[in-house]
């Protein structure tokens, strides 16, 4: 695979981005990066098998209504892509929580995780954080249906600056990691790309885990990136706190693209991946109208299997 050397400086530049309160600074070199990943890793090195999850978001988007996706037909095209791993996000479907499950074990495929946001967990107001709380039960009630491990909240912001939704989004991840611990499904947040998300960067992980250890990171290479972020430091940074990966790609004039065929030096991050031993899923993650997410699976699959194997 080529490698590519576009800082996120010259790739604001050339796209004409325009991020809210990112900073500007280029980006550190992969190399250096993984000298770090190797010196602190080197005796994880081949441990775990990484696999492909396939991701709703990619399949539906902005192209199919989750109330008209068909659930066997997915799950069909999943397994003849070789997936083994389903990621379902929010909800809407047009089957019940338990007739998913029934399908997809009727294909053999797991649920490896559910991903919905509970807004009001980041809320000032504790009243408001109160009936989030009510909310995040219930997306531990539908994981426990799914037999999923865990939940991934993709937390984009309330109306207040990320630092504020940070703090009080952990002082509600105190009350709620007991509680999925408890009931033995684990939470992850991913790094987002919202201008007001709590969670932006690997530092923002580091000071939550200093507070609540329990939490799990889903990372977004893609996301980080665009935060202004080495995707590669930042993995390694939060590696050991990693249990699920987000594989994202973009354009060097702009947009997002299928994974592989961007900006992101996937070669030197499957690396430090496989350094730190990570044998979890990954989805493969773009929005929009076009490609297909099938399409989508299907180039990125090709251009990066090679690479996890």
């Amino acid at each position: 695979m080529k490698k590519r050397n576009l800082t996120r400086r010259k790739f604001i530049t050339q796209a004409g981005v325009a991020l809210s309160g990112a900073s500007a600074v280029a980006l550190f070199t992969p190399n250096l990066a993984l000298s770090k990943a190797i010196n602190k890793q080197r005796h994880n090195e081949g441990a775990g098998k990484m696999k492909w999850s396939m991701y709703t978001y990619t399949i539906t988007g902005n192209k199919i209504p989750k109330a008209e996706l068909d659930i066997v037909e997915m799950c069909r095209k999943t397994r003849e892509l070789g997936i083994d791993g389903l990621d379902i996000i929010g909800t809407g479907y047009n089957k019940t929580w338990k007739e998913m499950k029934e399908i997809a074990d009727s294909f053999d495929i797991r649920f490896v995780c559910y991903s919905g946001g509970v807004s009001a967990l980041e809320s000032p107001d504790a009243s408001v954080r109160k009936k989030g709380m009510e909310a995040f039960r219930q997306r531990l009630e539908i994981a426990q249906t799914l037999g999923t491990p865990r939940i991934m909240m993709n937390q984009g912001g309330l109306s207040l600056e990320p630092d504020q939704n940070r703090k009080y989004l952990i002082e509600s991840l105190k009350e709620a990691l007991p509680i999925a611990k408890a009931e033995g499904v684990e939470v992850t947040i991913e790094t987002h790309n919202s201008p007001r998300a709590p969670f932006k960067t690997s530092a923002d992980f580091t000071e939550a885990l200093a507070i609540v250890p329990d939490l799990r990171v889903t990372y977004d290479c893609g996301n980080n990136f665009i935060n202004g972020e080495d995707p590669v430091q930042g993995y390694i940074n939060n590696q050991d706190h990693i249990t699920h990966m987000h594989f994202k790609d973009f354009f060097e004039k702009g947009g997002t693209c299928s994974p592989g065929l961007g900006v992101i030096d996937f070669e030197q991050l499957i690396e430090a991946m496989k350094l730190a031993g990570y044998s979890g899923y990954i989805n493969l993650e773009m929005g929009g109208k076009q490609p297909s997410g099938w399409e989508v699976y299907e180039t990125s699959m090709k251009l990066l299997g090679p690479m996890i194997a």
